[in-house]
């Protein structure tokens, strides 16, 4: 009986974290670090860019345009570095470590920028470009 009631809250456990999986975004470190000099600052450059995301929660395409567009804020391409498992929280827990390469370090004016040949990507071990 006991291993009954084990089984049942690890199963809540498991299908309360699925429930809330959140969508890809851009990881911060120290954003919420009051201490820090530049906490509430906009950067004004930035040299790679992190994407936490759950490969469950999704696609390659979206997790490389939001690291195409924080790059190409500062006038700069996005290429795939690597991935990690030990930057991002557990509900995203896949990290996807992207270069900005470039000159370019003023905000751009918006209207976007593409990664000439693509950008080299690897999707829980499967590498492609895109």
């Amino acid at each position: 009986m006991k291993h009954i009631f084990s089984l049942l809250a690890l199963t809540v456990v498991i299908v309360t974290m699925a429930a809330c999986s959140t969508p890809p975004y851009v990881y911060k470190s120290g954003e919420f670090n009051r201490a820090s000099p530049v906490f509430g600052q906009p950067a004004r450059n930035i040299y790679d860019v992190t994407i936490c995301y759950s490969s469950s929660n999704a696609t390659p395409q979206q997790v490389t345009k939001l690291a195409v567009d924080e790059c190409a804020a500062f006038n700069k391409t996005a290429e795939f570095t690597k991935q990690s498992y030990n930057v991002c929280p557990l509900v995203a827990p896949i990290a996807a470590i992207y270069e900005c390469q470039g000159q370019g370090n003023a905000r751009a004016s918006g209207d976007g920028q593409s990664v000439p040949g693509g950008t080299l990507m690897n999707y829980d071990g499967i590498e492609f470009r895109y």
